[in-house]
């Protein structure tokens, strides 16, 4: 078989956090545009800012108890490991080819545009919380951040249970009246 015949091995990058949004986003890939040769890297961009937003660690007001940090911060790698077996998991019940990885970014958006062009990736896949339009203005998305900061095609999966209607209130159906 000549090089020309051979199929090109396609490069999807799917963003997950662990929630229904994204794993809503991986089984959309799975049944709407899975070919047998993409390679897939499920990428989770880390965000300690829970752990050191917390007030737990504070021993008393102006000072910290560092190993109480140091336990959070271990607690969070367990959790964040418990993620990636899942979804290497899923990946591997799917007869998907590809890798699970965490990455550390300022901004999950920030770090997943950087891995798809680290990874020299084909298309980016992401799910949506389906934030309201207030919220998304003051604290921005991460699916709006990678839409206008990405390099490749970006596919911005919307869970259909949990989605704003943002003035449609007939969800895009036809109202037979």
């Amino acid at each position: 078989m000549s090089e020309e015949q051979l199929p090109k091995t396609r490069t999807v990058l799917i963003a997950i956090d662990g929630s229904e949004y994204s794993k809503y986003a991986f089984d959309w890939y799975c049944k709407s545009m899975h070919q047998p040769t993409d390679h897939v890297i499920m990428i989770h961009s880390v965000e300690f800012h829970n752990v050191i937003q917390t007030t737990q660690w504070y021993y008393t007001p102006y000072s910290f108890d560092k190993d109480t940090v140091n336990q959070l911060l271990e607690n969070e790698a367990a959790t964040i490991k418990n993620k990636l077996e899942h979804f290497a998991d899923m990946m591997r019940q799917h007869n998907i080819n590809g890798t699970v990885k965490s990455i550390h970014a300022n901004k999950p958006g920030e770090g997943i545009v950087s891995a798809a062009r680290e990874n020299n990736a084909d298309v980016i896949i992401t799910g949506s919380r389906g934030t309201g339009k207030l919220r998304r203005t003051f604290l921005g998305s991460v699916s709006d951040y990678v839409l206008h900061h990405s390099d490749v095609p970006v596919i911005v999966c919307r869970h259909p249970d949990h989605h704003h209607h943002h003035g449609d209130h007939n969800h895009g159906q036809i109202n037979d009246k």
